[in-house]
């Protein structure tokens, strides 16, 4: 896939907003309802990234989850 940034000088949020606005200048009905579509999975792929922060406790409890998982692994091993 191409850079579009590298390659026209310009953000994609930013080449959409204008194509979008010349789809409705245009009356393009079709194209602005796939701009939308194009819109709402670029917003959509800009919230997707999460960053988490682990406290001690969070990882407590993970480290509790984890060894009482591995119990009861050892568990049904030595019963069978």
């Amino acid at each position: 896939m191409l850079n579009i940034e590298l390659e026209t000088g310009r953000t994609y949020g930013e080449l959409l907003a204008h194509n979008y606005a010349g789809a409705i200048q245009r009356s393009d009905w079709n194209g602005v309802r796939d701009y939308d579509k194009a819109f709402m999975n670029k917003m959509l792929a800009d919230k997707s990234e999460v960053t988490t922060v682990e406290t001690d406790d969070v990882m407590a409890q993970k480290q509790r989850a984890f060894a009482e998982a591995i119990a009861q692994i050892a568990g049904i091993a030595k019963s069978t």
